[in-house]
């Protein structure tokens, strides 16, 4: 076995560590550039043979903003260099280099090319080491893992017996070639200098259980749900108290002030009710726990209104708009009566909240000027945010899922997409007249 060969298992070891350490910790959708780590396994034929190989991929990749019609409709594309190393058969190895180039076919894929240069080292007594060209292409499923298929051939240039070489495989990458998209926050989450923070829940005793006929799954998939939702609306407690003193700050009308201290109350209800549906569900006292509220971090006003515009755009009439839409469609096939009472303030409050998202952005759009309109232009006019990534769909028998209240992802979707339409053609005819 050559010297070559004998690197390969350390170097593939190394960059499966690799792999790991870099997956990310928060999503920042908002990054001109992109770095994915990626492990194979493949099969290559027409070299007198047939080898099996295991890999580690890594790409880099610039990214671009727009969209090709009928390609890449989703705005996320880009290209860059690549670098591959695989291990054939335990006694060989083949490196390849180039670019690739591609972007996102949807929300749940995508699709990149890839061009280079590739050598193959001696394999036993059978074939020469060999430098050719590289040519390939990699299609991926982005959710829930990014799962890659990928089709290849490896020309050799050089040495003797001219043997071109097919190569199938199959993959994981640690994180999506194109970025992480950026993503919708349903509802006014908690943002903190650490990024969106989800308070933990608390077992507190046995509780009742809400007589329904639910097999032990469903019940429990349901009670989950539920308590996620406790959660969120728990967490925008602290994020309107916050929003009152950031708004107190900055010298806002005091009529804001006082609808975002009415939208906190509004929320200390919205946790209690989810909170006593998923308890009743699960037959344990289930409380989301209280977090404070994150510490003021702006470097002066200027900074505040540009920050506060970019959060009531995204928090409020995005996030709270979609859930507000969320709950009047859940509320139409929602049975059990808690669960519609639920869903009926929550449909009611969110719109509010929604509403103040808008008179908060059209404050910080006439106070702050230029700097504010352009940071909100940008964001409006962007690709659109992924329907929130935290509304699962709740395994179970359709009818029983909706009369707890709960959407099936596409109707989720929907919901998503009708208020990103209608918060952007709003939002724009907000811009121009500002």
């Amino acid at each position: 076995m050559s010297s070559c060969s004998r690197a390969l298992p350390p170097t593939l070891a190394a960059l499966g560590v690799a792999a790991l350490v870099s997956l990310p910790g928060q999503a920042r959708a908002d990054e001109p550039f992109a770095m994915s780590v990626g492990v194979s396994l493949s099969v290559s034929f027409g070299q007198k043979l047939v080898a099996f190989g295991l890999g580690a991929d890594l790409r880099a990749t610039f990214l671009m903003e727009g969209s090709v019609p009928g390609a890449f409709d989703s705005g996320h594309m880009g290209f860059g260099p690549f670098a591959q190393a695989t291990w054939l058969n335990f006694s060989a190895g083949r490196f390849a280099i180039g670019t690739h180039g591609g972007g996102d076919l949807s929300r749940d894929a995508s699709i990149d090319g890839e061009l280079g240069w590739m050598y193959r080292t001696p394999y036993r007594d059978l074939l020469p080491g060999q430098h050719g060209l590289h040519v390939g292409v990699m299609a991926s499923l982005l959710d829930p893992a990014v799962v890659d298929f990928s089709a290849g051939a490896a020309i050799p240039l050089s040495g003797e017996p001219f043997a071109p070489e097919g190569m199938l495989g199959v993959g994981v990458h640690a994180a999506p070639i194109f970025g992480e998209r950026s993503t919708a926050i349903d509802g006014r989450p908690l943002r903190t200098a650490d990024g969106v923070v989800l308070p933990p829940a608390l077992g507190l005793g046995p509780a009742v259980s809400r007589p329904a006929r639910l097999d032990r799954a469903t019940r429990a998939a349901l009670a989950a749900a539920w308590l996620d939702s406790a959660r969120a609306e728990c967490g925008s407690i602290p994020a309107f108290l916050a929003l009152a003193r950031d708004l107190t700050a900055v010298g806002a009308p005091a009529s804001l002030v006082a609808r975002a201290l009415g939208a906190l109350g509004d929320e200390v209800r919205h946790t209690a009710r989810c909170s006593e549906i998923a308890s009743a569900l699960a037959g344990w006292r289930l409380r989301p726990a209280l977090l404070p509220p994150p510490a003021a971090r702006d470097a002066d006003r200027q900074a505040a209104l540009v920050r506060m515009a970019l959060e009531a755009w995204h928090d409020g009439c995005l996030g709270e708009g979609a859930a507000a839409a969320r709950a009047r469609r859940s509320l139409a096939g929602a049975r059990d009566a808690g669960v519609r009472v639920a869903l009926g303030e929550i449909a009611r409050d969110e719109a509010l909240h929604a509403e103040l998202g808008w008179r908060v952005l059209a404050y910080c759009l006439a106070e702050g000027g230029r700097e504010v309109r352009e940071a909100v232009g940008d964001a409006m006019t962007g690709p659109a945010p992924a329907p929130p990534a935290d509304d699962a769909e709740v395994e179970g028998e359709r009818k029983e899922v909706q009369a707890f209240g709960r959407l099936r992802r596409a109707e989720a979707d929907a919901a998503w997409d009708e208020t990103w339409a209608a918060a952007r053609r709003d939002g724009e005819r907000m811009l121009v007249a500002a």
